[in-house]
């Protein structure tokens, strides 16, 4: 079986699901070399103290943007890591399912060891088109085949995250879908929340839903700030915990590069709904983007791990 080779960098990287594009753009595209063999060396990460229980469901292919609410819970359980190796095969397993099948001159995915899911076994699914693809990872029972019939049946709890991509007929096309879909509705004035004054909380003018029996309704704010081309926003009820949260997610991005391109992060946007992490970049005439179900601050960093470990398939690239 192929394997790809994906180089991996000690310092580092979703509108919805970014699929279901039917008309084919007006433009060349340049030819992809065959994947080279994968090089599935693997190595030991940290264990995540977050279960992957959840209630972010799937989402299906059409363009859709889930709607989330902040969670500063903590869960202590320690779970279980999946084989490196076997992930690896899996994800270029799906990879090449997805070239044979697209022609986007780009394709992006996670990268070993920056990103490694938390559960023993991972089943994964791929779907794909001339200018779009999509792919969905789970934690199942037991070890499962590429697009195997029983993960259609799983829970939604399942779902840990999905990749993907779609392709626009120019950059400026691509970068004017990654400010609409990652937009934020912002209400002034702002108060400055760090004494640098780059990290500034703003009211939304909507009101963030606590879920439960008792429901209640508080403000939501956004703290947001901007790190080289970035622009990185975490919703929330008011609160030092919200202000905490943002800031362990800056901790994490000072440490950690991004891609050196345009991209947008959004930390449980929206008044209602389940916690999620959506990541989006810009590469060329590309939009790409992670999606993760994020109730806890362990979780949210695992989707930053997943963003930070992307790399174009058969090339390690992460500019143009």
């Amino acid at each position: 079986m192929n394997r790809l080779a994906f180089t991996t960098f000690s310092c580092l990287t979703i509108i919805g699901t970014l699929a279901g594009c039917s008309s084919s753009p007006q433009s060349n595209q340049p030819t992809r070399n065959q994947a080279n063999a994968i090089q599935g060396n693997e190595t030991d990460n940290q264990a995540n103290t977050s279960s992957l229980t959840n209630s972010f469901a799937p989402a299906n292919d059409s363009n859709s943007v889930a709607t989330n609410r902040t969670s500063n819970s903590t869960d202590t359980t320690i779970p279980p890591q999946a084989d490196g190796m076997q992930f690896a095969k899996y994800i270029a397993q799906a990879m090449e399912q997805v070239m044979s099948r697209t022609k986007m001159p780009a394709i992006f995915a996670p990268t070993q060891p920056t990103f490694q899911p938390q559960a023993a076994f991972v089943g994964v699914s791929e779907s794909a088109s001339d200018w779009n693809y999509t792919v969905r990872l789970y934690a199942t029972p037991t070890s499962v085949p590429l697009n195997d019939p029983s993960i259609g049946q799983l829970s939604a709890a399942s779902f840990m995250g999905m990749f993907s991509g779609k392709y626009y007929g120019s950059h400026e096309a691509a970068m004017k879908e990654l400010a609409s879909a990652f937009y934020v509705q912002k209400v002034g004035p702002a108060s400055s929340i760090d004494t640098g004054g780059v990290m500034k909380q703003y009211s939304t003018g909507q009101q963030y839903n606590t879920g439960g029996s008792t429901n209640y309704q508080l403000p939501q704010d956004v703290i947001e700030w901007q790190m080289g081309r970035w622009k990185i926003d975490v919703f929330g009820a008011p609160s030092i915990d919200f202000i905490n949260e943002a800031k362990q997610v800056d901790s994490f991005i000072q440490t950690h590069a991004l891609p050196p391109t345009d991209g947008r992060i959004l930390i449980n946007p929206h008044a209602t709904g389940n916690p999620v992490t959506q990541i989006g970049w810009v590469f060329g005439n590309e939009l790409f983007e992670c999606d993760c179900p994020s109730p806890t601050m362990t979780q949210i960093l695992d989707a930053l791990r997943m963003a930070v470990s992307m790399r174009e398939y058969d090339s390690d690239k992460v500019t143009p």
